[in-house]
């Protein structure tokens, strides 16, 4: 994995592309373009309208979430760095605090998939997750058909957990929905994402 640096004050994760870090005003428009060109898979599950307003209440709301409560769910910009630009945001959200449980998520900008910047955002946070939240295991979920989800959540040592026939109702179409987890010793034991491309 790129070397990796964190700041808990500023909550600023940075690898080698990319910085990870909380909401700024000035993301508006960005988040808006990366959300307008999202694919069918990532556009069904946004948690905001495709207006300046909508974006604005939702981001800032997660603004001064702090790692250290176990939030619900916190998402990051991800920022890459030679655009100086948001091409999308990372998330984790702890399921469980007692148990050590937490879910992470990505949605990345059409215009940079197949580069792999979601597999280094994504590295960064599992990282961030177990090494500085003190995680147990972490989940994702997507569905079947998101093929180039899941197959992210493999290249990073997630195994699949789980396959719900039809448990998510997708344009009026009963879909499936994998379910990936990897667990604290098991990541250390992948040496936090070396050799993972």
């Amino acid at each position: 994995m790129s070397e990796m640096t964190t700041g808990w004050a500023t909550l600023q994760i940075e690898t080698e592309r990319l910085i990870l870090r909380r909401y700024e005003e000035r993301d508006v428009g960005d988040i808006l373009e990366y959300s307008r060109e999202a694919d069918f898979w990532l556009a069904r599950s946004l948690d905001w309208t495709l207006t300046s307003d909508s974006v604005r209440a939702y981001f800032e709301a997660q603004r001064d979430q702090k790692p250290e409560a176990f939030p619900q769910w916190m998402n990051l910009m991800m920022e890459l760095k030679s655009e100086q630009k948001v091409i999308g945001c990372v998330g984790i959200g702890v399921t469980n605090k007692e148990q050590g449980q937490a879910s992470i998520g990505w949605m990345l900008s059409c215009s940079y998939q197949g580069l792999g910047l979601a597999t280094e955002a994504a590295q960064a946070l599992l990282e961030f997750g177990f090494g500085s939240m003190g995680l147990h295991r972490i989940f994702a979920r997507t569905g079947k058909a998101n093929t180039r989800s899941w197959l992210l959540m493999e290249r990073l040592g997630m195994r699949r957990e789980a396959h719900f026939h039809e448990s998510d109702k997708v344009r009026d179409e009963w879909a499936d929905e994998f379910v990936y987890a990897i667990l604290a010793h098991e990541w250390k034991r992948i040496g936090a994402g070396e050799g993972i491309s």
